[in-house]
């Protein structure tokens, strides 16, 4: 046995065998390297799930099975805690108003299914028919309420067209009694045929002058209205003179400037013996009296990209605030009184002035 002397070198003094202190540490590697090839084992899967004697004897499942090293697996996506629950549909205005269920139509089959379920501008008056009853011609709000029931998924999917674009509400227009009875004397005289669902784009000033005068034709004076104002034409009259609309939301939004609100309408257009609508040129409807069409709901939306500018949404008492400012104000009358001590006033500044008058003098030499 070798003693403590033999080993100065080392910074320890044991009394231990040094021989016992290398198997000590040869055994204590040999147990690290196998705990680190069993965690390695775990770690690696297996690239052929098919045991080697079937694959011995089937060699065409090698090609099938197994798996190229060369080619790396793709992560997966963690499934967060949001997507696990369906997403709220969300409330509008007119859904409480008129207790309807709101829906939204996330799949493109349901959207196309639902527009074709819901289209009721056929050219058969049997199938328009069924649709209207006599409680709906009593009153405007009875026929919005029935309009609204049988064209609100469609009006909330009209904008899925577009992809950056979100719905955020549907508010009924606060329009005029005078415009509602022009459009329901021309709806009771019109009964085969139910009005067309279209959209009007327009700009935020010129929603608050339909919602008081309903839609005007531009360089007319209107029928019934002598306080309505004539306008002119601000896109041109590409079909004739009219009153134009479009089967399209997402076509109207090209024509909506400086808000976020586009309105959706209903639509009264002549047709010809046969039911075939006149004056319709793709999406592009033109109308050519004033009482065939009437704004029934104010759609509001947003934009979800930075490419669009996002714009306030109409609002009924601010814009009517600011209408009655650009009014114009009455011609106001001064009596007399107030005119005479004005007149003595400036009759008495011409005096002061010339009191001191400025003469000049020639000097001869």
């Amino acid at each position: 046995m070798a003693s403590d002397s033999d080993y100065d070198i080392f910074d320890y003094n044991s009394s231990q065998d040094p021989f016992d202190i290398d198997y000590q540490i040869d055994r204590f590697e040999l147990r690290q390297y196998l705990k680190l090839k069993k965690s390695k084992e775990k770690l690696k899967k297996s690239s052929c799930p098919i045991s080697l004697k079937a694959l011995k004897s089937q060699p065409k499942l090698v090609k099938v099975n197994c798996m190229n090293d060369k080619i790396t697996r793709q992560a997966e996506q963690k499934s967060f805690r949001s997507d696990r629950f369906l997403k709220k549909s969300t409330i509008f205005e007119c859904d409480e108003k008129f207790h309807v269920k709101s829906t939204i139509l996330s799949n493109p089959l349901s959207t196309y299914l639902s527009k074709q379920s819901i289209d009721v501008q056929s050219n058969v008056s049997s199938s328009s028919s069924k649709i209207f009853e006599v409680e709906h011609f009593q009153s405007f709000s009875n026929f919005r309420r029935h309009f609204y029931r049988i064209n609100h998924r469609k009006i909330k999917s009209s904008l899925q067209d577009h992809p950056s674009i979100d719905m955020t509400d549907i508010r009924l227009a606060p329009i005029n009694e005078s415009v509602q009875k022009d459009f329901m004397k021309r709806l009771n005289e019109n009964t085969s045929y139910f009005p067309d669902l279209v959209y009007h784009g327009t700009k935020l000033n010129n929603i608050e002058s339909i919602l008081r005068y309903g839609f005007l034709i531009p360089n007319q004076v209107h029928p019934s209205n002598s306080k309505a104002p004539t306008i002119v034409s601000a896109n041109g009259q590409a079909f004739g003179s009219g009153i134009y609309s479009s089967h399209s939301a997402v076509y109207s939004l090209s024509y909506v400037n400086a808000t976020n609100t586009l309105l959706g309408c209903a639509a009264i257009p002549k047709r010809d013996n046969v039911g075939k609508i006149e004056r319709s040129h793709g999406n592009i409807l033109v109308l050519s009296h004033v009482s065939q069409i009437i704004p029934l709901f104010l759609i509001d939306f947003k934009y979800l990209d930075t490419l669009n500018m996002n714009y306030p949404c109409f609002n009924e008492v601010k814009q009517s605030k600011i209408y009655n400012k650009n009014k114009i104000k009455k011609l106001v009358i001064i009596s007399r009184k107030y005119l005479r001590k004005v007149l003595k006033y400036m009759n008495d500044e011409v005096r002061k002035n010339n009191r001191y008058q400025v003469r000049s003098f020639e000097f001869f030499n």
